[in-house]
């Protein structure tokens, strides 16, 4: 059983790629990246733009039989759609504080049935939301027939060699730690699995950041789609999936036991990830290596 701890994985200018473990993490500790999930999900709508399955103004309606009407693809890539982080609904069901294990039990016709309970609140600026997340990527998923999970391996992760990163299957991850330090289960995430069910090593978490910076020739118009303000709130640009700030292209993840962080800076050619087993954010560290 490993201790709480962390792993930075940094990618240099130049291509040579840098591990250091601390703590009671191993080098090659594979941990839950909770909400950097996103950033594949953004990916995978813009492959499926480039692809013509679908396109940004894509109504959600289109492909999930039964959602609400008025809602874009391309306004749930970017957090822009007004939609809440998770409805009301599902923490009535789940209860308000419990962090155990909350989406668990979620279903498809849920997501569709929590959506028309919800109030949009400005849509066209960004407010981040697992709702939408996870409604983007089940989307995608009915539009091309075949799990999320699937997809996202398919489409994403194996065209950009992130082969230490799962969305389903894969090692069982170290084991997380809560409150006190105290350790908990990794989550399962139901229906929400396109909001944050990826788990991976820190060098597995690398590769997806520098698969964005070097994409394969049939992903580099996606990645450019994806890697593109599509809207922005002081200061801090949204593109589909991925966050962006003075030229930074980043997403972090949590879950009730686990922290991660990934970026990439396109001006320099330098990427970071970084994992921990812990509620210590790895974030502040991983920014520091990749500016040094």
């Amino acid at each position: 059983m490993s201790g709480p701890g962390r792993v930075v994985a940094v990618r240099a200018a130049g291509g040579s790629v840098t591990v250091r473990a601390e703590g009671g993490l191993a080098e090659d500790a594979v941990v839950e990246l909770g909400s950097i999930t996103k950033a594949v999900t953004g990916l995978l709508l813009a492959d499926a733009v480039v692809r013509g399955e679908v396109a940004l103004d894509t109504q959600l309606a289109d492909c999930l039989p039964g959602a609400r009407a008025g809602i874009t693809l391309g306004r749930l890539a970017s957090h822009t759609a007004g939609l809440p982080r998770v409805p009301l609904a599902l923490l009535r069901r789940v209860g308000f504080l419990d962090t155990t294990d909350p989406y668990a039990a979620t279903t498809v016709p849920e997501l569709v049935d929590d959506l028309a309970t919800v109030r949009l609140r400005r849509p066209g600026r960004p407010r981040y939301s697992n709702l939408g997340a996870a409604l983007l990527g089940q989307a995608l998923a009915a539009r091309a027939g075949a799990a999320y999970e699937r997809l996202a391996t398919e489409r994403v992760l194996a065209p950009l060699g992130a082969g230490e990163v799962w969305a389903q299957g894969g090692p069982e991850p170290a084991r997380p730690h809560g409150r006190r330090g105290r350790p908990v289960a990794p989550w399962t995430l139901g229906a929400y699995a396109p909001a944050g069910c990826l788990r991976g090593t820190a060098r597995g978490a690398l590769a997806l950041a520098t698969g964005c910076l070097e994409p394969p020739a049939d992903l580099a118009d996606a990645v450019a789609l994806a890697l593109r303000r599509h809207a922005h709130r002081h200061g801090q640009g949204f593109g589909l999936g991925w966050m962006e700030a003075q030229g930074m292209w980043w997403h972090n993840g949590g879950t009730n036991g686990s922290r991660a962080f990934v970026a990439l800076r396109p001006d320099s050619g330098r990427a970071v990830a970084a994992v921990a087993n812990s509620r210590k954010a790895p974030d502040r560290a991983a920014v520091a290596q990749l500016n040094s």
